[in-house]
């Protein structure tokens, strides 16, 4: 049996720690510091969550909110736990996510947005993840592999596949083992606006090194963001297969007045066949690389 921390019962009410701590042993199994399951209305704030396989957890229900909370060294292991990130929503809408310190843990994501089961995640709610708030959260450090052998796929956000209308916003994200934040494909009509990313990516790994903003997917908009010293790309829409390379091209996004620089790969990329863009639309961005030129439209 999986074992865990707080698990909160009624609909409406405030965890507030008060400035104390929930911790776990630190072995893998200790399931969520706090769960939040088939809830409405709870505040979970105040407080320190550390050492369980997840800290705090949303499973279902809406319009819950975790703020002011520090989640740390929470880290879970694939094949062994549902979990492995700071803070976590699963098929749950319209959460606040907001003014936490999440760092260190692994090895999903500091703060992750999912919908659906998949064989990495083999959670037991379904349904929607949608109308979701991650705003004002100091996120670093979340690098944790999922072995030291394996892969650090390790974002410091991470929206998968199915979650929408997401805002993210006045974030600031460093430190991550891959990406600054990641936006999968099928994750549609997101908006990423006024947030930080720098040195992201740069992880021990054999395989990609992590961009700041890595959009997989179509009709999302990243404005006004920074983009710096990521080991990767500072922005990059779309993906290219390493196996069969196969693109699979962002459609129908908006890059809108961001600033990027120093990152070891391109600072803007699009990897739209044929180096037009496709219909995605970039405006308005600082760089000192960029790859194709379709990214470098001035502001009209």
């Amino acid at each position: 049996m999986q074992r865990r921390g707080i698990v909160v019962g009624a609909d409406n009410i405030t965890l507030d720690l008060n400035g104390h701590s929930v911790f776990g042993t630190g072995q893998h199994g200790d399931g969520a510091g706090v769960l939040v399951s088939l809830r409405t209305g709870v505040t979970v704030k105040n407080g320190t969550v550390r050492l369980f396989d997840g800290g705090v957890v949303i499973e279902g229900g809406s319009s819950n909110t975790v703020s002011g909370v520090t989640a740390h060294d929470n880290v879970g292991q694939s094949g062994d736990t549902q979990y492995g990130d700071g803070i976590a929503v699963l098929s749950s809408t319209d959460n606040v996510i907001e003014n936490n310190t999440v760092r260190h843990n692994g090895p999903f994501s500091g703060i992750g947005l999912f919908e659906r089961v998949d064989s990495d995640h083999p959670r037991q709610v379904t349904g929607e993840t949608a109308g979701n708030t991650i705003r004002g959260n100091n996120i670093r450090d979340n690098n944790l592999c999922r072995t030291p052998q394996g892969s650090c796929d390790d974002d410091g956000i991470r929206l998968e596949p199915g979650v929408t209308s997401t805002t993210v916003v006045d974030n600031y994200v460093a430190g991550s083992g891959l990406d600054g934040i990641a936006v999968f494909r099928t994750a549609t009509d997101n908006v990423v606006r006024n947030n930080t990313f720098e040195h992201n990516g740069h992880h021990r790994a054999q395989h990609r090194k992590g961009d700041g903003i890595r959009i997989f997917s179509d009709r999302n908009l990243v404005e006004g963001n920074r983009s710096f010293h990521n080991a990767g790309n500072g922005i990059i829409v779309g993906f290219r297969n390493a196996i069969n390379g196969r693109v699979f091209p962002g459609n129908d996004n908006q890059i809108l007045g961001n600033e990027t620089g120093a990152n070891q790969v391109v600072d803007l990329r699009d990897v739209s066949p044929g180096g037009t863009c496709g219909t995605n639309v970039w405006r308005g961005n600082t760089f000192q690389t960029a790859d194709p030129v379709c990214t470098t439209a001035p502001t009209p």
